[in-house]
């Protein structure tokens, strides 16, 4: 593979870090008084690193296999109809505020629920921190524009089975390394470094809903488009 198609991985990887489960949640314990929770912060992050790995192996192999079962087939008109209502219906949610925040602010809630001291010590804090993680990319999974454009590079490469998801998880990997970053300028830097922390967390939280918003109404777009051209219906 070729280091420009690993550069855009890491790019993609590196948007995708921006996202609530991979950088605000995380955010929590870093801020937290005192010393960084690492406990709490690393099983978080491995839980949505193991997560994301786990979903691209699976729609790597879905998407491949249905890939290889559509070649045969002469008309799939009705698979690029589904692909259309699919599009418009995301561009229309990406447009309402409403379901914006409910689904960025699922995530938040979520995340709020862990300030308490009782989210750092203990199996149970570990249960809620694991759950956390998962409600985190769960409620993230129409938004995975980014993920879905790496498994599909991934998928087009010349590679073993193997070294694809060995890809997977390295992406994982990228995508949590912000959170992680920050945390150690945190340990290192200590209170010279929480208002600036402070306020990315702050502008985060403000700007969660919009950024949902944006990729909802792209990946819409994409996917009505593509069908769109696909299926004729924009002539020419």
């Amino acid at each position: 593979m070729a280091l420009t198609t690993l550069a855009v991985l890491a790019g993609l990887a590196l948007v995708d870090s921006t996202s609530v489960g991979t950088l605000v949640i995380p955010l929590v314990w870093v801020l937290r008084p005192g010393p960084v929770a690492w406990r709490p912060l690393l099983t978080f992050l491995a839980s949505v690193a193991a997560a994301y790995a786990a979903i691209g192996a699976v729609l790597l192999v879905v998407g491949q296999s249905s890939a290889a079962a559509l070649a045969g087939i002469g008309d799939v008109d009705a698979v690029r109809w589904f692909q259309f209502a699919l599009g418009v219906a995301l561009l229309a949610v990406a447009f309402s505020d409403a379901v914006m925040g409910r689904v960025a602010g699922r995530a938040l809630r979520w995340r709020d629920r862990l300030r308490g001291d009782d989210a750092t010590h203990g199996s149970s804090a570990r249960r809620s921190v694991v759950a956390t993680a998962t409600v985190a990319v769960a409620v993230e999974l129409p938004t995975m524009l980014p993920y879905l454009g790496a498994i599909a590079i991934v998928a087009a490469a010349d590679l073993a089975a193997g070294a694809q998801l060995a890809l997977l998880g390295g992406y994982a990997v990228v995508m949590v390394l912000p959170a992680l970053l920050l945390a150690v300028s945190r340990a290192a830097l200590g209170a010279r470094i929480e208002p600036s922390l402070r306020r990315l967390d702050a502008w985060l939280t403000r700007q969660a809903d919009e950024m949902t918003g944006w990729v909802f109404g792209i990946v819409g777009f994409l996917l009505a488009g593509d069908a769109a051209q696909a299926l004729g219906l924009l002539g020419a």
